[in-house]
């Protein structure tokens, strides 16, 4: 197994890396793309200085790891989105998971679930997390699959909790345990 940081931070087609201001123009053009945001509660176009206030408020908050997601199948490794682990409980050691491809030319190629895969081990490994949850709309179904691939489990369904795309939805609760996360990879 190789011991080196970056190496630990790499899937078969994703590597997690750091973001930096390089990024910035970037990860504005992801959010400003209503098609990306589609799945987000809330679709605000952000100007440049906005997404400043937010790099510097994300790369600064202790109960959070950002990371920018990088496609690593051809020699030029490119970002196409990003991951994070949120709202970091460090005493009773649990996390949200987000995750945001905003290159849709990769949409439906895996990428998204390999970032995850590479970011649970992070956070069971190296962070030491007990439990990592995420919440998911109702209606996106493509996405409750993946995470249950990854091995989550519905743990709960918030009825008509959410308003997005014009419409109502319920926002289902997912999450996943070390010792399960530990089994799954043993397999």
């Amino acid at each position: 197994m190789e011991t080196d940081g970056a190496a630990r931070l790499r899937g078969a087609m994703v590597s997690l890396r750091e973001l930096t201001t390089r990024d910035l123009e970037m990860l504005r053009a992801f959010v400003n793309d209503p098609e990306v945001m589609r799945s987000s509660s809330v679709y605000t176009p952000v100007s440049d200085v906005q997404q400043e206030a937010w790099f510097k408020t994300a790369t600064s908050n202790h109960h959070a790891v950002w990371f920018g997601i990088e496609d690593i199948r051809t020699d030029h490794a490119r970002l196409v989105g990003t991951c994070c682990l949120v709202d970091i409980d460090w005493v009773g050691r649990v996390a949200e998971l987000r995750v945001r491809i905003g290159a849709k030319e990769v949409w439906g190629a895996g990428l998204g679930t390999d970032a995850c895969a590479v970011l649970l081990a992070f956070g069971f490994e190296d962070l030491n997390l007990e439990r990592i949850g995420l919440r998911v709309w109702g209606k996106n179904v493509r996405a409750q699959r993946v995470y249950e691939k990854l091995g989550f489990i519905v743990e709960g369904r918030l009825r008509r909790a959410g308003y997005i795309n014009g419409s109502v939805d319920d926002v289902v609760l997912m999450g996943l345990l070390r010792d399960e996360w530990r089994a799954r990879r043993t397999k």
